[in-house]
């Protein structure tokens, strides 16, 4: 919609988590590069209620976190172009972007493989509606491999016991996916007053990757980073295009998540020997620095022979070949959420040299390290 003076939109997004706050940021930097927009963001927190302002605000489009029906119908109410960027399902029609949750299951499950977990299970809260539809996920995910799997889904007033009991009843080790990080500490609490060991016993992985609540955990919670700045940003683009009055691309549109950002709640194995365990946390937590399989087996206290023999039929993959696995993992993921130049990139993910890291993508992936970059772009 054309106007003589900036456009106004309004920005219905709490800004008391991490969560909204890169939803904020995507949508700042997209009206910051592509549009002169009045931005009206207010401080607040999650909203379970139209906001005071709302009804006497004009303007011509707004972004919003659409969670409850009264927000919702406030937001509708208003007659203009309008976007919902929760894990909710949209309203009437209206243009959806989320994250995608699949390649967030998908993202834990390959984690978790990685470390040779034959449990898994999944913690949840049935008052969000993707909750319920991430563990239905993770669970798709993990068929058909011959694992099990239990999940629970556990309310903000249930007593904290329910989950104690239930976490005590689950097989050890066992691989934990839970919703979110919030959800993460939570259960981190739960271990720790029920005296089960993390991350030997119960391997804890959250979603948001929310740095302060990370690492306010004990131990560090491990997190899925989602990409939310650039679901902020898709989210103004489909704004920007439907106040020009043309029709969205899409009803529903989904982002996938960066990477998982690796901590202590994560630093194991499930594995029962213990020197391909050793093996297994050493590799991991320092496979980026000059190491080579003789240092691995210097830190498995054994003979080089008898690793690799047990590493191979215990992980499936010789021990160089995991340590390269974690170098290029952790490649991708600088490539993917950082602008480091290639050098640097493979400095930090222990190739050394550019050229080297470059002949791995090809070999590895069939592209260069610049043309991932592009595609995860």
């Amino acid at each position: 919609m054309a106007t003589l003076t900036a456009p106004r939109v309004a920005v219905l997004i709490e800004m008391s988590s991490a969560h909204g706050r890169g939803l904020i940021r995507g949508i700042a930097q997209y009206a910051q590069r592509r549009t002169n927009w009045s931005l009206h963001v207010e401080e607040t927190g999650p909203l379970r209620t139209a906001p005071p302002w709302l009804s006497a605000w004009h303007g011509e489009g707004i972004i919003a976190r659409l969670e409850t029906t009264a927000i919702t119908s406030a937001v509708l109410a208003k007659g203009l172009p309008v976007v919902n960027v929760s894990g909710y399902t949209s309203f009437r029609g209206t243009p959806h972007v989320d994250t995608d949750n699949r390649a967030v299951c998908e993202l834990a499950a390959d984690y978790f493989r990685q470390r040779c977990y034959r449990h898994f299970g999944y913690c949840g809260n049935p008052r969000f509606e993707w909750s319920v539809r991430r563990q239905e996920l993770f669970a798709k995910c993990l068929n058909p491999d011959p694992v099990t799997f239990a999940a629970f889904q556990f309310h903000d007033r249930q007593p904290v016991a329910q989950l104690q009991t239930w976490l005590e009843s689950l097989p050890k080790p066992i691989a934990l996916f839970v919703c979110n990080d919030l959800h993460g500490c939570r259960v981190l609490e739960a271990c720790e007053q029920a005296g089960l060991a993390v991350p030997d016993e119960i391997a804890v992985l959250g979603v948001d990757d929310d740095t302060i609540l990370c690492t306010l955990c004990r131990p560090q919670l491990s997190s899925i980073a989602p990409d939310t700045e650039g679901i902020g940003y898709l989210a103004a683009q489909t704004l920007d295009s439907m106040m020009r009055g043309e029709k969205p691309p899409d009803l529903s549109q989904i982002v996938r998540p960066l990477s998982v950002q690796p901590r202590q709640s994560t630093d194991a194995a499930a594995v029962d020997q213990w020197h391909v365990s050793q093996a297994l946390r050493y590799i991991h937590g320092n496979a980026t620095r000059n190491i080579c399989v003789d240092d691995v087996v210097v830190q498995a206290r054994t003979s080089r022979r008898f690793l690799e023999k047990h590493f191979l039929a215990m992980v499936g993959r010789p021990i160089h070949t995991e340590i390269l696995r974690v170098r290029l993992e952790t490649a991708q993921r600088l490539l993917s959420t950082t602008t480091l130049c290639l050098k640097d990139v493979a400095a930090r993910s222990g190739f050394r040299r550019a050229d080297y890291l470059s002949s791995v993508f090809r070999q590895k992936l069939g592209l260069s390290p610049t043309e991932f970059r592009s595609r995860s772009r």
